[in-house]
């Protein structure tokens, strides 16, 4: 249906060290015997570590973690009353053209697991479904395009959360103009995004458009 650039971990954030190098010189005097020298080195040694176990020293390798989300549990299903629509949410990712996966249950949904999750508080949950398919009717998506301000969204977690949202927005945007980064942003406010065809079908080719429908949380569902 439209591309998604390949999934990634989350967030991979690294943390630069300095590389702290001690200089260690053991000196061995010529004119003494092969045991004192090594009974001088063993002795060295010593000190050194004496001498590293009470300074303090900084911590290599440290992760640094920044606005990271909420743990939430993954969406399960999705309701829709301005559209009769109750359909259950599956996990999906990408196959291996990279096209996000739609789940092949008509009257199911799919969200985007690699992306944002609804109720963590930041980002973009994205949720696909089909408009229609063919032998098999109208899709759960069919009347997406019918969505208007103010319609609410309800989705209800694996944990039985109700977490509820109101619509803010709704387009139908060419697939070659999708603005992809923008509807896939695993960062800043939060907001559930349903996508969808829309727009003329093309035998061979499917419909030209997607009709994308964005909501914010209302607050304290």
């Amino acid at each position: 249906m439209f591309t998604r650039p390949r999934p990634a971990i989350l967030v991979l954030i690294v943390s630069l060290t300095a590389l702290i190098i001690t200089p260690i010189w053991f000196l061995v005097s010529g004119s003494g015997s092969s045991d004192n020298s090594i009974e001088s080195a063993g002795q060295s040694r010593q000190t050194l570590q004496s001498q590293v176990q009470s300074s303090p020293s900084p911590t290599i390798g440290t992760r640094v973690i920044t606005d990271v989300p909420p743990k939430v549990a993954a969406p399960a299903t999705l309701s829709i009353p301005a559209l009769d629509v109750e359909a259950d949410i599956r996990a999906v990712g990408v196959d291996k053209d990279n096209q996000v996966v739609i789940p092949e249950e008509i009257e199911a949904v799919g969200w985007y697991k690699f992306g944002a999750t609804p109720g963590s508080g930041q980002g973009s949950s994205v949720i696909v479904g089909h408009r229609d398919g063919r032998n098999y009717g109208k899709g759960a998506f069919y009347n997406l395009g019918a969505l208007a301000p103010g319609d609410e969204i309800t989705v209800t977690n694996a944990d039985g959360a109700n977490l509820t949202y109101r619509v803010t927005g709704r387009e139908s945007i060419y697939k070659e103009e999708l603005p992809i980064r923008e509807l896939f942003r695993e960062q800043g406010s939060e907001v559930l995004t349903l996508i969808s065809c829309s727009g003329y079908y093309v035998p061979g080719e499917g419909y030209d458009q997607n009709v994308i429908v964005t909501a914010v949380p209302i607050a304290g569902t």
